[in-house]
């Protein structure tokens, strides 16, 4: 369980603050910059593109450069990329940034989550391990105080990942190199194919609610952004078990219920603290429940392939959400359609879901 905390500090900061705090100073970039809907979600997209680049070469990357190496590597170089976002001038070039982000993203989270496997996590320890991006979710709106301008905001925020970094480094003497790849013993990954499918759906639609739940907010964006952090944050505590006990296919079902439940504009605008609590809780445990169903299909060396395959998958998904949201919200005069199409997009992973589970009996 230590070492699923202590890792988890680095998509605390890769991702919870590297790629969701974003929402945090959207309102003020779109002022600046006078952005459309639209074009806030394809600022959104090109982090998500560059993650799907990042995870279709993250598995040849870091085992390359060692997991490790790699992983800290890029956690350093994502922290700098939040700096630079301050002081970029012009829309272009923010695009660029947030892409190459994305990429040292997708490189922490596949290389943190094969090290785990490699050293021995189980559910639960996984489960902490992503639960960790909702630490840095809740850090996150701690910097609002203090942001008198947009730039300032992603200075601090850089400053925050750099502390996550420095923390996560503690347990490096303790983490353990993935098995050697095998192209003959990594197992059949079309038995995974499907699911692979339901993940990407999933990253869609949750990626779609995550940019745009804050233009429907009529309350304290602080207190909803903690409220979702300490959700996403007791992900391990809730899922792991769950899903150690259930098995990952089933817990893909459940999770995916929530998740899918909690995104309803409906609550967001009239029970909101529900809707970020309960979301909050679901959209991680999808992670962990997944990570086991790779833990029991597949044999040891096929895991950070795996890792690998869906992280592209989950960010094909993410590249397209916000656009497809922020079309949605423009077509539809406001933010019900960027959260409705979220929502879809998460019923549709669901769906999806239960079919490979009865397709199997």
């Amino acid at each position: 369980m230590r070492l699923g905390i202590l890792l988890g500090l680095a998509p605390a900061a890769a991702l919870g603050i590297g790629r969701f705090a974003y929402a945090l100073v959207l309102p003020g970039m779109q002022i600046a910059f006078n952005l459309s809907y639209a074009q806030a979600g394809l600022l959104g997209s090109s982090n998500t593109a560059g993650y799907l680049l990042g995870a279709l070469i993250s598995h040849r990357v870091l085992y390359w450069s060692g997991y490790r190496r790699g992983l800290f590597a890029s956690l350093w170089l994502q922290a700098l990329s939040l700096a630079l976002l301050a002081i970029v001038p012009s829309f272009p070039l923010l695009m660029l940034l947030r892409f190459l982000q994305g990429i040292l993203g997708a490189f922490v989270f596949v290389g943190g989550a094969a090290l785990l496997l490699a050293s021995g996590g189980k559910s639960v320890a996984s489960g902490l391990y992503f639960g960790g991006v909702g630490i840095g979710i809740v850090l996150s709106p701690s910097i609002l105080p203090f942001m008198k301008s947009w730039q300032m905001g992603w200075l601090l925020l850089a400053g925050l990942a750099v502390f996550l970094t420095l923390l996560a480094y503690s347990c490096y003497p303790e983490l353990k190199e993935p098995s050697p790849r095998s192209k003959t013993a990594d197992g059949n990954l079309k038995s995974i194919r499907l699911i692979l499918i339901a993940y990407g759906l999933y990253g869609a639609g949750y990626i779609g609610y995550m940019t745009f739940v804050t233009t429907a907010l009529n309350t304290s964006l602080l207190a909803f952004w903690t409220v979702l952090g300490c959700g996403a944050a007791l992900t391990g505590l809730v899922w792991g078990p769950l899903v150690a006990r259930i098995g990952g296919e089933k817990g893909v079902i459940v999770v995916l219920a929530c998740l899918a439940g909690s995104s309803l504009y409906w609550l967001v605008i009239h029970l909101p603290w529900v809707s970020a609590f309960f979301f909050g809780l679901s959209f991680l445990g999808v992670i962990t429940a997944i990570t086991d169903i790779f833990r029991q299909l597949l044999p040891p060396s096929g895991w950070a392939r795996a890792m690998g395959l869906s992280t592209a998958a989950f960010a094909a998904g993410q590249a397209i959400g916000p656009s497809l949201s922020g079309l949605a919200a423009d077509l539809t005069g406001g933010p019900s359609g960027a959260i409705g199409s979220a929502t879809v997009l998460l019923s549709l992973g669901l769906l999806l879901s239960i079919y490979v589970v009865i397709r199997k009996k």
